[in-house]
């Protein structure tokens, strides 16, 4: 999944655009404006936003030089004027220190001690904008905390555990800008950051109440567990993006062409693994539809999915098919089997396809080279796949309430003499099999620790042999061979088994 830091954001340029300059001195009206985070503070930070407001911070320069690879550059006085400035301005306090100033409850100072410092003032780039003013002074108080009294850092870190996700999510993106991850996740991990929740002994267990989260929350949570290598959190709530979807995924997986927060879409790989694990789980639901269309002759029978010779019988209901013939799949031994196939055939196209709309959300069933007629968009972009179309209808999003909907199938008969004939009989057993990997409150299918250590086959894609076949009967996966080592194994453990059921080149779900 590539480095733990991918470039998912360039660290803020150093300021080769800053001359040297004498800093001229603040009048009143801007030290009013100024915030005091270090009280023997020796350089301002300024930072003027999109409304042309400045924001300025006194802190202390050590203390970024000593957390900051960033402001360790840029302050070095033999690099940039940055660092000469400040070395002058320190040579002049030698014979007389700085002074300090005592502030309000807000934060604000209205002396003039500071008004020589040098002055830094941060460029207005675009991510910086994104954050806003206040993501910068919460960082910067996180880099000086060392320099406050005890009962006012103590106040701080109380506060700073249960911060909004929205403002952590874009402390941490100032973090990376500045080059400074690392203590601001030390922080973030000393204090027990809560994400958001009121409650620090509630469990992050997968379940409705996670579902019912807003998809913002959902990945800005997922953005900061990642950040802070939060296994348990960052595993529970990809599974939820996962199986909850997104709006963002509606039309394919596509990159922001503008500046955005991680959250928006996800680093590292996260967003094109958790999308990929998605359609596996979609075209999983429907490779179970096509299998009950392909046994009552709506579909026919392609190569990988013809009957191998081992393969044994179905509830009783013996099939064995070529390119044309099939045997009934009526279950009475009356001369209307045809009109009971005929009769079920009906029943399960009309369910599948108008109430529970669910033969719309994958991608097996629709012919990739089928192009809608009379469409407005005759050159299409490559990456609207079928996967992509199939959004568009209104099948349900939420892969819940996909199982949810399947368990609704009808019991309708052709008349009382085929009472045990029939697609709900067959389909019910079978649906726990794809069910308990979804509602597992582990999170069976998301992310976790293995993305930010590399471990071996942590990407579906990559890491899973897809030339393996899966046998299912009832609940159970009863068999996994694989084609290319000539192996059949019958045992794996429960997160694996999901990773092989959803990633098969083939599933036998009646073996």
């Amino acid at each position: 999944m590539g480095e733990q830091r991918a470039s998912r954001h360039t660290t803020a340029p150093l300021p080769v655009q800053h001359e040297a300059h004498t800093p001229e001195p603040l009048d009143m009206k801007d030290l009013n404006k100024t915030h005091v985070i270090s009280p023997q503070g020796d350089l301002i930070i300024e930072y003027t936003d999109p409304s042309a407001v400045p924001h300025r911070w006194v802190v202390s320069s050590q203390l970024l030089v000593d957390k900051s690879p960033y402001f360790r550059a840029l302050l070095d006085p033999e690099k940039f004027a940055e660092g000469r400035q400040l070395s002058q301005r320190r040579q002049g306090l030698k014979d007389s220190p700085g002074s300090s100033a005592e502030t309000g409850s807000d934060g604000d100072v209205d002396l003039s001690s500071f008004s020589d410092l040098p002055t830094f003032k941060i460029g207005s780039e675009s991510m910086l904008e994104l954050c806003g003013a206040e993501s910068i002074d919460l960082f910067l108080r996180i880099m000086c905390l060392e320099s406050q009294a005890d009962d006012t850092r103590i106040e701080f870190e109380d506060s700073l555990k249960s911060r909004s996700l929205a403002v952590i999510a874009k402390l941490i993106e100032i973090a990376d800008w500045f080059n400074s991850p690392e203590f601001i996740r030390y922080t973030l991990r000393d204090v027990g950051y809560t994400f958001g929740k009121k409650d620090r002994s509630s469990q992050w267990t997968f379940g409705p109440a996670l579902l019912r989260m807003k998809e913002d929350r959902t990945r800005q949570i997922i953005a900061i567990a990642y950040f802070l290598q939060s296994d348990i959190v960052c595993q529970t709530m990809t599974h939820t993006l996962l199986v909850a979807g997104s709006r963002f995924w509606v039309d394919g997986l596509e990159r922001p062409a503008t500046v955005h927060l991680r959250w928006r879409y996800l680093p590292d790989g996260f967003e094109e693994e958790l999308y990929y694990r998605r359609q596996c789980v979609l075209n999983t639901i429907t490779d179970l539809h096509a299998h009950f269309l392909r046994k009552y002759g709506a579909l026919e029978d392609t190569d990988e999915t013809k009957p191998t010779n081992n393969t044994t019988s179905s509830l009783g209901t013996a099939f064995s098919t070529s390119t044309h013939t099939r045997r009934y799949q009526c279950r009475a031994g009356l001369d209307n089997a045809s009109q009971c196939d005929l009769f079920h055939l009906g029943q399960m196209t009309r369910f599948f396809s108008m109430r529970a709309k669910t033969v719309f959300i994958g991608s097996t069933l629709i012919d990739p080279e089928f192009n809608e007629p009379n469409s407005e968009d005759e050159t299409s972009d490559a990456e609207d796949t079928p996967k992509q179309r199939s959004s568009s209808s209104d099948a349900p999003s939420d892969i819940i309430a996909i199982i949810a909907s399947l368990k609704q199938y009808p019991d309708y008969q052709i008349d009382p003499n085929h009472q045990a004939c029939g697609v709900r009989r067959r389909l019910l057993p079978i649906i726990p099999c794809i069910e308990k990997y979804i509602s597992d409150p582990r999170g069976l299918l998301g992310c976790g620790r293995e993305h930010w250590t590399q471990i071996p086959r942590s990407s579906w894609k990559t890491g899973v042999p897809a030339d393996h076949t899966v046998g299912i009967r009832f609940a159970q996966i009863t068999s996994v061979h694989f084609s290319s080592k000539r192996r059949t194994a019958t045992t794996f453990p429960l997160r694996e088994e999901a990773w092989l059921l959803f990633t098969a080149r083939k599933r036998n779900w009646e073996a």
